[in-house]
């Protein structure tokens, strides 16, 4: 049986983005474990840094918060709360997850919808929830199956679930007043076999990289000038390499498939943040066809055929661009370059384009050219402006 494959939480060589340091820098290295489902890692110049300590209580403990507060499962938390809560509601939520909500609301209208994450139901309908993960996992809901990782959801969720109506995320109204912070879901249902849902979000692919803007503001109000703050490999803020005159950081960006060998490029980079998505990180396969846990708006994962298999962001608030590689996972070849031209002056970007028809891997990039070298051979590199 061909069990769902994870980005492992305990070994940063098993995750997306890994960083070189140079064995001569005074280096300490803080760790924090299953946060997110994942590591959490935090590298510093010992010698700069003797406040370390509290530093590093206040990143854990804004990262526990987050963590409750976008958590789908987590009993009391805002985004658990939203989703239980029936058609029409309004729902009482903190700051943390009002603002993360405002960064959602944003690039979901940037990229046109194709950062979605109204398609919380679809998410769980593949099998892609937290609760899927346990290993007592048991079918508790209508459309569950047994073996998910080894059977399709039938076509009447997947055509309910992926209606216009159930993932409209800008539907989601957010409101501000006096203080509090609340949001109200849309007041449309699926109804399937006499049972009704309600829209459900998931805010998985962007919790990451809000924890790591959280851990920025921290270390930049300490004043840490050098190190970086790895969140499980796929969200990152790199700041100054002590070791080097340059400060620049070598940072390895993985393969999403074997063929291309163990990595296809790295970056040499300082003082920004580097997001990266794709259909390796969470994925099951039936038939030969991968089924990832990026959902498209016609209720399929991405996947099949021609697709972008991943996508590094640098630069913008790790938030966004956790939510901005995801988006150009489930873009098309043309949609990612235009998205990806149009906001070259924000944030610039690297992807991999697999033609299936042709079993041919391209590489597209708009980095300067001096910030990257590739490690892999592809069949076509696309440089755009």
């Amino acid at each position: 049986m061909r069990r769902i494959k994870y980005i492992a939480a305990a070994l940063l060589a098993a995750s997306a983005l890994t960083l070189s340091a140079c064995s001569d820098a005074d280096l300490a290295v803080r760790d924090e474990y299953g946060r997110f489902g994942t590591q959490n890692r935090w590298v510093y110049s010992a010698a700069e840094e003797p406040d370390a300590d509290a530093i590093w209580a206040q990143m854990t403990a804004c990262t526990a918060a987050l963590e409750e507060s976008l958590s789908v499962s987590a009993e009391g938390g805002d985004i658990a709360r939203f989703n239980a809560a029936a058609a029409g509601q309004t729902v009482s939520v903190g700051e943390t997850a009002y603002k993360v909500l405002q960064t959602a609301m944003a690039i979901s209208e940037e990229t046109d919808g194709a950062y979605d994450p109204a398609t919380g139901l679809l998410v769980d309908l593949w099998g892609f929830s937290p609760r899927h993960r346990a290993v007592d996992y048991q079918p508790a809901l209508p459309y569950d199956r047994q073996n998910f990782e080894e059977s399709l959801p039938e076509q009447k969720f997947i055509n309910a679930f992926s209606a216009p109506e159930m993932t409209d995320f800008s539907a989601v109204v957010l409101s501000e007043t006096d203080g509090g912070y609340s949001i109200a879901k849309p007041a449309a249902v699926a109804s399937v076999d006499g049972t009704d849902y309600s829209m459900r979000i998931s805010l998985d692919g962007i919790g990451k990289g809000a924890s790591v803007d959280a851990a920025a503001e921290i270390l930049r109000t300490a004043g840490v000038k050098y190190g970086y703050y790895n969140a499980g490999g796929s969200s990152l803020l790199v700041l100054e390499n002590p070791a080097r005159s340059d400060g620049l950081w070598e940072i390895t960006v993985n393969s999403p498939r074997e063929e291309l060998g163990a990595s296809y490029a790295t970056l040499s980079v300082s003082n920004t943040t580097i997001s990266t998505s794709g259909d390796y990180e969470q994925y099951y396969e039936i038939g030969g066809t991968r089924y990832c846990h990026i959902i498209g708006h016609d209720g399929m994962p991405v996947g099949a055929g021609r697709h972008v298999l991943c996508a590094t962001v640098v630069g913008g608030s790790a938030a966004a661009g956790d939510a901005r590689a995801t988006a150009l996972v489930a873009m098309t070849e043309k949609e990612a370059v235009a998205y990806a031209s149009a906001h070259a002056d924000a944030f610039r970007v690297m992807f991999v384009w697999y033609d299936a028809a042709e079993d041919s891997y391209a590489l597209y990039t708009n980095l300067d050219e001096a910030s990257y070298e590739l490690t892999a051979s592809f069949d076509r590199v696309e440089v755009f402006s």
